[in-house]
């Protein structure tokens, strides 16, 4: 597994890998299993994930042969603690496993691209001297979304024309 790789998705390869041992054998097997998430991803029928997707075709290849369990995490259930062990070492053994990125690690990796070519800009960039001087860096924490408000504080488009002295006698 690669370091990006979530224990969620490691739980799904390992339920992968017994619906293929099963269906490859035709015995019947059951998987205990610590992982909440993963079985309830498994049952979901909201899922996007293509990973989830295809662990959920080989479980229903083997439906008659592959029953999931849910167990208790660290209540001293000692194979499951040996399970755990197993994994641990699995994981760092250097296998190739393949498994995509999580879609929350992508997105992390490219916000923080995004942020770093937007503040490299910035540090480069001729125009802008104003906005620089109150918003030295880029932030996504200051981040507008809606148009009036950015036209309002740039002053730009439909808030640019000047008031007039007269329309607040008015009024």
């Amino acid at each position: 597994m690669n370091s990006f790789n979530s224990v969620f998705q490691a739980e799904l390869t390992v339920i992968n890998f017994a619906a293929g041992w099963a269906l490859e054998r035709n015995v019947k097997i059951k998987v205990f299993s610590d992982s909440k998430s993963s079985i309830e991803a498994i049952r979901s029928p909201k899922v996007k994930s293509n990973f989830v997707l295809s662990v959920k075709d080989n479980l229903y290849n083997a439906k008659d042969l592959v029953s999931l369990v849910w167990v208790k995490a660290h209540a001293g259930n000692p194979g499951i603690e040996l399970a755990d062990h197993f994994a641990k070492i699995a994981s760092s053994c250097g296998a190739d496993m393949s498994i995509p990125a999580p879609y929350s690690y992508v997105k992390r990796v490219c916000k923080e691209f995004l942020m770093n070519e937007w503040n490299s800009y910035l540090k480069y960039s001729t125009t802008g001297k104003r906005t620089k001087e109150i918003l030295p860096s880029a932030n996504l924490d200051l981040l507008i979304s809606k148009k009036c408000v950015i036209y309002l504080l740039t002053n730009h488009r439909l808030f640019s024309i000047s008031v007039q002295v007269q329309d607040f006698e008015q009024s």
